[in-house]
């Protein structure tokens, strides 16, 4: 559309001039430009591409299938970000988010939940992790719900994973662009979901490395560090949710007894997530920040495993951000970064 208003308004410049009436020419060029703004602003179903602005996704566990839905809904709009950071379940959507893969979400949450592989005490006693780590990181991906790895690499997107380094319990986050897709998905991902005891530590280039919601549950600060004024940030809970400190357990303990530092992060979990919490807050009522949240209560857990609970939750989330949509789209209006693309 957009190129085809430049060649009109070229064609009008040229016919006109040859004409030699300038009055005409100056008429037909004030018309052109006026419809091609109004045609801009008007546009429903072009992309919306957001400049300098970035998507941040917190983890949740199974409260993924929220965030699941939630981006199918902004795939429907047509919405994309340069900038995407998440961390444990918000990762793994981000990558389906960035393969622009919208029914994936609903595979990986909801439709293969059911699966024996997927989670449970047989994957204890054969992995040593509840999760069957890699039937979501391997037979998901490469056999049952294909991930477009070439789409995902290609993409022009920043996108980031947080992790966190065992031996100095910080947080660590690796860019997509930096690693063979295969690997992103086998290494990266997978580490970003390894919680302590229910799973394994996973091995990056020498380093060990567990779930990134542990050191850093809502990575917005890393956002903006990154230069993104702006953010969008997905929460996985109800609003008014603060975290309560809560004793670490044994069987934890003894699982990163090697690891003296990530113990620590873990003790202070609580605190970082509610100070990242009073942060969004305060951004959000400066205008940098739109969130996106459950509105109805949550009522599934981070091991959920039943199907109807959780494909209400995907439901929830795409519904709750239509309804949401004409507010949302009026505070990107208001940015002056939003870019509409054929």
């Amino acid at each position: 559309m957009q190129l085809a208003c430049v060649s009109t308004y070229h064609f009008i410049c040229h016919f006109s001039c040859i004409m030699k009436n300038k009055n005409v020419c100056k008429k037909l060029i004030m018309v052109v430009k006026y419809e091609q703004v109004m045609m801009e602003f008007f546009r429903k179903e072009s992309d919306i591409y957001m400049e300098k602005a970035g998507l941040v996704l917190e983890g949740g566990g199974m409260r993924g299938a929220y965030t699941a839905g939630l981006l199918a809904a902004f795939m429907d709009e047509g919405i994309t970000f340069p900038y995407v950071i998440g961390v444990s379940a918000g990762a793994n959507n981000g990558a389906n988010f960035i393969a622009r893969q919208k029914d994936r979400g609903k595979k990986v949450f909801v439709d293969y939940v059911v699966d024996k592989r997927f989670s449970g005490l047989k994957n204890i006693i054969k992995e040593k992790t509840y999760f069957g780590m890699d039937f979501l990181f391997d037979v998901l991906p490469n056999k049952l719900a294909p991930f477009d790895y070439k789409t995902f690499h290609n993409s022009s997107t920043v996108f980031k994973v947080g992790v966190t380094d065992c031996k100095t319990g910080k947080p660590i986050y690796l860019r997509h662009h930096d690693f063979d897709p295969h690997i992103f998905m086998e290494k990266v991902l997978r580490a970003s979901s390894s919680l302590p005891l229910i799973s394994k530590p996973v091995d990056i280039d020498g380093r060990k490395y567990l779930d990134g919601g542990i050191s850093d549950p809502i990575p917005i600060e890393k956002s903006v560090q990154d230069g993104n004024r702006y953010n969008v940030v997905v929460l996985t809970r109800n609003a008014g949710y603060r975290k309560e400190a809560s004793k670490v357990n044994m069987l934890v303990k003894r699982s990163i007894s090697k690891y003296p530092n990530l113990l620590e992060t873990l003790k202070q979990r609580h605190n970082t997530y509610n100070e990242t919490l009073d942060k969004i807050d305060t951004l959000q009522g400066e205008g940098d920040v739109y969130v996106f949240r459950p509105k109805k209560e949550i009522i599934v857990d981070r091991l959920e495993r039943d199907i109807d609970k959780l494909d209400d939750l995907y439901k929830q989330g795409y519904n709750e951000t239509m309804e949401e949509m004409e507010k949302f789209k009026m505070w990107l209006n208001g940015l002056d970064i939003v870019n509409y693309c054929e």
